[in-house]
């Protein structure tokens, strides 16, 4: 009876240590799209090809190329265990950054990664360039986005919980690129 609780105890544990890695990843990632994957040294998103009337157009794709960016180098990190410190730091710093890490961390040191890609389509809804400020909204979708153990492939059940959410990220300005700060997902609604 006790090795039985003992287990339950340990699976409970490990479905929860994996909820909190999926909620900061899923902080990093975004819902329903159709555009083809892109690596993190191309850029995500490029400036509009029909000319725009708004006049922060500009800073906006960039906001968007960082978010973009750094979701890519998110999802090779829980693919495969590696921190990416140099690449991630190109597009996210602060909690956002924080956050990204310690989730690898953790999920590699329960033997865990994650395989499939989740759905993104982040849109910039702010963008103030005299603060330096910008904020991105996604709707995550980690559907398609399963956590796995590395040792055996075997796909982790987790208890039953929403993978389609929306994700709010902060973005700032330093010199002249925009870097991700922080990421707040909120699994009380749907998207």
């Amino acid at each position: 009876m006790a090795s039985t609780t003992h287990h339950r105890t340990h699976v409970l544990r490990l479905a929860g240590a994996v909820l909190m890695c999926t909620v900061a990843a899923g902080a990093l990632a975004g819902c329903g799209s159709d555009t083809p994957k892109k690596t993190a040294s191309s850029p995500s998103a490029t400036a509009s090809s029909t000319p725009s009337n708004d006049p922060d157009q500009a800073a906006k794709d960039k906001v968007l190329a960082a978010y973009t960016n750094m979701r890519e180098v998110q999802i090779k990190m829980a693919a495969d265990g590696d921190l990416h410190t140099e690449e991630l730091a190109k597009y996210a710093r602060g909690d956002a950054a924080t956050d990204l890490k310690k989730s690898v961390l953790r999920n590699e040191s329960m033997g865990i990664k994650f395989t499939g890609r989740p759905e993104m389509k982040p849109q910039v809804t702010a963008v103030d360039t005299k603060g330096k400020t910008a904020t991105v909204t996604d709707c995550f979708d980690a559907t398609s986005w399963k956590p796995v153990y590395k040792d055996s492939g075997k796909e982790l059940k987790l208890a039953e919980q929403r993978l389609k959410y929306p994700v709010t990220s902060q973005a700032t300005l330093e010199g002249d690129t925009w870097l991700v700060t922080k990421i707040t997902a909120d699994r009380t609604k749907g998207c």
